[in-house]
């Protein structure tokens, strides 16, 4: 099989810009566009009690959109395309990615509606659907084409970058809201023309590797046959990814409370204007970036466990002096708090966007070492299925949450943002521990001695 080149990493890669670009729409502003804040705003009420509504939306939708990760996985291990078993999906789901995530911006009332609820409830649905038929088999495609563990550090590097970027852009869109307002665009408008042109930037991008990756080059598909149920327990079977997942799924609960509520962390609690939304997400990637060059050094030096604990441990202190906001206001100041954030929460985004990824890589491979068969979707849709059940909770939780104390309008409240950030920081918490238990040591042991016999 041919190796992978530079060149055709990152485009493999561009990928999860378009994960950042269509999926960072739905993860930051989804509820800020739905559910009334109380500071001053033009965006109209869709529907009654905007909070709890929004929190069962979001708890069906994710709840669907677990259950058909494995069944999306099963479909891709098991298929015989002649193109592979992974583009032919990438392929066929990338627009309807793009395309519904818009639609779902769009309810087709213009005032409050029950028809609009079924409308934001039903695209959401189909959104993370077509998320799923592209994200699972591309999350297997880059486990299977980097073979190397040392280099797939450096896949996952660029993966990250194209991550971090597009997530960056996405953030931008107050500072865009912003533009188009003092242009005189309507508040809503100033909000869907960036979400358009992001929706169709990451339609394109998603297409790209699906053409340029010729998969037969790089994968060797293995016979494969096995029911979902069976290759769901089969993968469960490994303690190790049983370990990792569950802290991975923990850690993820705390990171999903915390994007929810980032935007309102800045112009709430911190009382900052839209642009410091922009502003802190700049700094957090720019000083992130910069420090990806050290993730790859250490990962080789000291392991990804290590790393990973670290970072998860650097959350925990962050978390908690956002919920203490105040103390840390009066110490040092609003904008001073939001730069604080960017600079110390960039190194532990770098690493959590590239360790958690490669490891299960690593797990991956480590399976098809030992049983012969190459199922990497069924590895992957496993650790989403776990993921997003818990997350279903956390969208249903976060939602009403962040409601806390309102009125009937269902407004976003001080407290009840506050409160995200003591949840995010007990489940954060929570995964040091888990992690603590993971045996890194001993599934490199395998990938490397396997690697040395089969050069």
């Amino acid at each position: 099989m041919k190796q992978i080149t530079n060149g055709r990493i990152f485009a493999l890669c561009l990928g999860d810009f378009s994960r950042g670009l269509i999926g960072g729409i739905i993860t930051s502003y989804l509820l800020t566009f739905f559910i009334p804040t109380n500071s001053n705003t033009t965006l109209p009420q869709f529907f009654l009690n905007a909070a709890l509504t929004m929190a069962v939306i979001r708890g069906i939708g994710t709840v669907v959109d677990a259950v058909t990760d494995p069944w999306v996985a099963s479909l891709s291990d098991n298929c015989k395309s002649p193109l592979g078993r992974r583009v032919v999906f990438m392929r066929w789901a990338a627009i309807p990615y793009g395309l519904l995530c818009l639609l779902v911006f769009f309810p087709p009332v213009q005032g409050t509606s029950m028809v609009n609820a079924v409308w934001v409830g039903a695209m959401l649905i189909l959104y993370y659907l077509a998320s799923t038929f592209y994200n699972i088999p591309y999350s297997a495609l880059q486990a299977e084409v980097m073979t190397d563990p040392a280099r797939r550090v450096f896949l996952y590097t660029i993966n990250s970058l194209l991550y971090v970027i597009s997530s960056a852009l996405v953030f931008c869109t107050s500072m865009f809201k912003s533009m188009l307002m003092g242009s005189g665009v309507a508040e809503i408008w100033a909000l869907r023309i960036p979400f358009s042109v992001f929706c169709v930037v990451g339609a394109i991008a998603a297409l790209i590797p699906s053409f340029v990756i010729r998969e037969k080059d790089y994968v060797e598909s293995k016979p494969y046959h096995q029911s979902i149920w069976d290759a769901l327990k089969a993968t469960a079977s490994y303690p190790n990814f049983a370990i990792i997942t569950v802290g991975f799924l923990v850690m993820w609960i705390a990171f999903t409370f915390f994007n929810t509520a980032e935007v309102y962390y800045i112009t709430n609690l911190l009382a900052l204007g839209d642009t410091w939304v922009t502003i802190v997400s700049v700094i957090s990637i720019a000083v992130g970036v910069m420090t990806y060059p050290l993730v790859n050094i250490l990962a080789r030096r000291v392991g990804k466990k290590p790393m990973l604990l670290g970072a998860c441990i650097t959350y925990v202190i962050l978390y908690c002096a956002i919920f203490n906001y105040k103390v840390v206001i009066n110490l040092i100041g609003g904008p001073a708090f939001a730069i604080l954030i960017g600079l110390v929460i960039a190194f532990p985004i770098a690493i959590t966007n590239i360790i958690p990824a490669s490891i299960f890589a690593d797990l991956a491979q480590y399976d098809t070492i030992l049983t012969g068969q190459n199922r990497a979707g069924m590895f992957f849709a496993a650790r989403n299925f776990a993921n997003k059940l818990c997350q279903a909770i956390v969208a249903v939780c976060c939602s009403l949450l962040l409601g806390k104390g309102a009125d009937g309008t269902g407004a976003a409240t001080s407290e009840g943002i506050r409160q995200t950030a003591l949840v995010a920081m007990v489940f954060v918490a929570i995964s040091v521990v888990i992690y603590a238990f993971y045996d890194d040591k001993a599934i490199m042991q395998v990938i490397r001695e396997h690697t040395r016999k089969n050069p």
